[in-house]
Formats: structure tokens, C-alpha cells, sequence
């Protein structure tokens, strides 16, 4: 697995155009506050979208197979086999086995960017990973209760989005509780109006109907009134396993760092 580090990634996808003929900028993003790639710098460039819940995406994967280009994919990990020439990341991850997924299958070498600095990655593992005290904390207040974000975070006095990503580690269920106001008149609402009811649905449900963005954009539009509650099981988690999740989570990013910061510069 050959691989580079570069300080300009649009550069680096124009010189790797130049000398392959089938590049992949992968897009999907893992840290929780990404520095966004500008893909306008690209518009010189041979276009094509892959994204794996967008099923006419497909076409486009196929028309770059056939005369190439760059294929910019938008899962964070590879969802379908490819045959690249190169795969440039837009974001180094803060996990190994994420530039394996990406940089494994290519037939030349792998590109991501160099960090300016490792605060975001640190901060990512410390929301996806929090210490346990923190989470003992956070479990008596919402072991085995049914909580929105916003109420627990207003328990503990820390930032709701903080909350989003810290409460995963004690595996919530999330419900989204929906109570019907007023008939869309838009047509692409009616198959889901149709559908809904006014009570508490799994979002899993709602995801496996394919409706999930289309009752979060009637919610914004006000047709439906949606609150998102977290079920939080009463089984005491295993306190000792999440310790050793921590751990192992800073371990893989410090492989991630010592990887990067030695890598040789993509010219």
C-alpha cells in the first residue's frame, strides 16, 4: 500500500489526473468539526458522483469505469468494489482501517491530506470515545429513561452536540415520536402523509422505508411535528470494555499520526 501525504489536495488530484486515468477522491468525512473541500476547484476536471443510498448514482460509476476521470465517492468507507489508479481521501481519518479500506484497492498509491494540526482528530476520539468517568456521569442521568439530546445535555450542562456524538457509546434506540398538523400539498409528501401516523416510531423503521430525509424535510416545512427521543437501556453498560474501546482508539490514532507525519510529499 503506497501511499503520500500532501499540503494542497486539489493540486494533488490534477497531478494525479494528469498521470492515471482513473482517480477516486474519497469524500466521505469522519471527524466531527471537517475542514470542507472546495470541489469547484475541480471544474476543469472530468466529473462523476458515486454515493451508495443514491441509486442513480450507479450510472455514473459506470460511465467512469468507462472513460475515466474522477469519481468523487461520498461513503466514508469503499461501498462497492473499484479499480482505481489512485484514491485521494478529502480529510486524513483519524482510523487505520479507513485508509486500508480506501488505499488497499488502489493500482498505483493513496494521497490524504496532512493535518495542520491534530486538535480536530483528538477531539473527534474524545467525543466517539469519551473517558468512562464521563460516561458513568452521563449514565445517571439517563440509564434505562427516554431522553431528547437537548434534555440530557441540559442535565449535564454541556453542549448538545457533544451529547450527539458521546451518548452512541451507551448505545442508545433512537424513537422519533411524530404527530401529524397538516396535509402536505406538495405531491412527493403525499406517498409519506399517506404512510405516517401520529405516534413513536424506531428511526431504523423509517430509515428501511426509505423515508427517513423526506419526514425530516416535512418536519422543516411543518406539516408533521418530529421529536427525536433516545431509549437508554437499564443493563448497566460494561464499564471496563468501553475503557479498553478508549484505549484502543487512542492507540490507532497515534498509528495514524506517527503514519502521516512520515509519509513523503505527493508532488
Amino acid at each position: 500500500m503506497k501511499l503520500y501525504a500532501t499540503d494542497d489536495l486539489s493540486r494533488s488530484i490534477h497531478v494525479a489526473y494528469d498521470q492515471f486515468t482513473h482517480v477516486i477522491l474519497n469524500r466521505g468525512y469522519s471527524l466531527v468539526k471537517p475542514t470542507l473541500f472546495n470541489s469547484s476547484t475541480l471544474d476543469d476536471l472530468p466529473i462523476h458522483q458515486y454515493a451508495s443510498w443514491i441509486p442513480a448514482t450507479e450510472r455514473q460509476v459506470t460511465m467512469w469505469k468507462e472513460t475515466g476521470g474522477v469519481l468523487i465517492e461520498q461513503d466514508p468507507r469503499p461501498a462497492i468494489e473499484l479499480a482505481p489508479d489512485v484514491t485521494l481521501m478529502v480529510e486524513c481519518p483519524y482510523q487505520m482501517k479507513r485508509i486500508e479500506a480506501c488505499c488497499q484497492r488502489n493500482a498505483a498509491y493513496g494521497v490524504m491530506p496532512r493535518p495542520v494540526s491534530w486538535a480536530q482528530h483528538d477531539e473527534t476520539v474524545d467525543l466517539r470515545f469519551p473517558p468512562v468517568p464521563f460516561l458513568q456521569d452521563l449514565w445517571s442521568v439517563c440509564g434505562g429513561q427516554r431522553m431528547s439530546n437537548s434534555e440530557l445535555a441540559n442535565e449535564l450542562g454541556v453542549p448538545v452536540v457533544n451529547v450527539q456524538f458521546m451518548k452512541t457509546a451507551l448505545r442508545p434506540v433512537e424513537f422519533w415520536h411524530i404527530k401529524k398538523r397538516l396535509a402536505p400539498e406538495r405531491e412527493e409528501f403525499i406517498p409519506v402523509w399517506d404512510w405516517l401516523e401520529s405516534k413513536e416510531y424506531p428511526r431504523k423503521e423509517i430509515t428501511k422505508a426509505g423515508y427517513r430525509n423526506w419526514v425530516e424535510e416535512m418536519a422543516r416545512f411543518g406539516y408533521i411535528q418530529l421529536k427525536k427521543i433516545q431509549h437508554y437501556p437499564a443493563e448497566t453498560p460494561e464499564w471496563k470494555a468501553l475503557e479498553r474501546g478508549r484505549e484502543d482508539a487512542l492507540r490507532d490514532m497515534s498509528s495514524v499520526r506517527l503514519l502521516v507525519e512520515d509519509l513523503p510529499c505527493h508532488q
